[in-house]
């Protein structure tokens, strides 16, 4: 029996623009919470290929100096916005958190714009080369939708009108401003040092070896121009035949198992514990005197 979606049904009874939050929650919270993250994943080191937004990065110390709180942090605020929606009283929390935290740096437009447009295409992509079933139409506009609500709660001028708009928009900012820097190879290595360190002993996880494997295992996933940015060996055609292979096997393999009946809940974050302390989240300037 091959698996059907329990929720695309009712996904497909939505309006994109105006449900887009619940799209979300039933879209990668329900069918793709596992994809969905990875996609985010390579979407926040993509951040790090533009080198004057890394040399900032680099500059504050807040990646660096506080790597593991900087890297949950952001999945905490990304997370709590897609499943939650950025309407709940936790997604508002978030975003203001967001803006304070962004407020204090010099950040250009175009630089926000193409964040935000990494965070909305990722899943198209990933899903594109790995979903178990593809993206529907209203999928696809309602993640659109999403982020773009988003960048205008973010105070974000010029927002592309559409999903094509935007992926020309991305494409034109990489062309001009994706490059290699010091600064990302910095900021790359240490997030990935950071979540080795949380699958593999410390010791382990910092062998060159190591790190070598897993940076010639994320080049694929990246592509060629960012993974160059990164400083990044070019991926063999052995590897990347691995890779996706790999990845598309379990899709297929996802399509043999039962549907995911209920929405996943935050990820388990090792800075927070006990569920995330939304006093503590973001730099000094930007946290909330408040519960």
């Amino acid at each position: 029996m091959i698996r059907r979606s329990r929720v695309l049904p009712e996904i497909l009874t939505l309006d994109p623009e105006r449900d887009a939050a619940r799209v979300a929650q039933l879209s990668a919270g329900i069918d793709f919470p596992w994809d969905t993250r990875r996609a985010y994943e390579i979407a926040l080191l993509k951040t790090f290929t533009v080198p004057s937004s890394s040399r900032l990065l680099v500059a504050t110390g807040e990646f660096l100096e506080r790597t593991a709180k900087r890297h949950d942090d952001t999945l905490a605020i990304i997370a709590t916005l897609g499943l939650a929606g950025y309407d709940s009283e936790g997604g508002k929390r978030a975003l203001r958190i967001m803006n304070r935290a962004h407020r204090a740096y010099p950040i250009p437009a175009e630089e926000y714009r193409y964040t935000l447009a990494l965070f909305m295409l990722e899943p198209l992509r990933w899903n594109e080369r790995f979903g178990w079933r593809p993206l529907s139409d209203v999928e696809q506009l309602a993640g659109f939708h999403f982020w773009r609500e988003v960048g205008r709660r973010m105070a974000i001028p010029d927002l592309p009108t559409d999903l094509d708009a935007m992926r020309a928009e991305a494409d034109a900012f990489e062309a001009r401003h994706v490059g290699y820097d010091p600064a990302n190879r910095q900021l790359f290595d240490a997030t990935l040092l950071e979540v080795l360190g949380r699958v593999l002993p410390r010791g382990v996880a910092s062998q060159a070896r190591v790190l070598g494997a897993a940076r010639r295992a994320l080049a694929p996933l990246l592509g060629p121009r960012a993974a160059a940015a990164l400083g990044l060996p070019e991926a063999s055609r052995g590897a990347m035949t691995a890779m996706e292979a790999a990845l598309r096997m379990r899709g297929h393999a996802l399509r043999l198992l039962p549907a995911r009946r209920s929405r996943v809940g935050l990820p388990k974050l090792p800075t927070y514990p006990g569920g995330v302390s939304w006093r503590d989240v973001g730099p000094e300037h930007a946290r909330e005197r408040t519960a």
